[in-house]
Order: structure tokens, then C-alpha cells, then sequence
């Protein structure tokens, strides 16, 4: 499965949205945060916040800073969803 047919994407695009007060129709996987969406460094912290409380992901601010696109965000999120997960199992 691709990062756009991803389960996390609808939900990190709404986040997006809801902070930037955007139509989530008009988002794509490949807009990046900061240069096309407009985000600045206060709805970047949101969005961080926003993804560790409502995707239950602990988030390391030295890697959420990599994240360039809503690509980036979702396979983020999905990755350190799987580490989380295995970590989880493995104890």
C-alpha cells in the first residue's frame, strides 16, 4: 500500500485542514507544509500535537522537523505507529 492509499492519510489531511482552516479536497500527499499550505511554526507544534493525542503516536521533535509534505507526515505517522506497535508486542 502506497502513502496516498494510506488509512492515516484522510486523517492527517483533515488535521492539516482543520489548523489551516483549508478544504481538505484541495490538499494532495505532495503539497508540501510550509511552502504551499502556508503552515508556520505554531500550526506546525498544533499539527505535532494534534497527531501524537488523536493517532496515539509519540513523536520525537528532531524527526517531526524532516517532515517537508503531507507524505512525509503520513509515513511518519505510519511508521512509528509499526515501531510502536512492535515494541508493544515485543514486551
Amino acid at each position: 500500500m502506497s502513502t496516498s492509499e494510506s488509512p492515516t492519510r484522510d486523517r492527517v489531511i483533515a488535521m492539516v485542514a482543520k489548523i489551516l482552516k483549508l478544504d481538505a479536497s484541495k490538499i494532495n500527499t505532495s503539497d508540501r507544509l510550509r511552502e504551499d499550505l502556508g503552515m508556520d511554526s505554531l500550526a506546525s507544534l498544533e499539527l505535532l500535537s494534534c497527531i501524537s493525542d488523536e493517532l496515539d503516536v509519540d513523536i520525537e521533535l528532531d524527526e517531526a522537523m524532516e517532515l517537508v509534505t503531507i507524505d512525509d507526515a503520513c509515513a511518519f505517522v505510519d511508521r512509528v505507529t509499526a515501531e510502536q506497535r512492535g515494541a508493544g508486542a515485543a514486551s
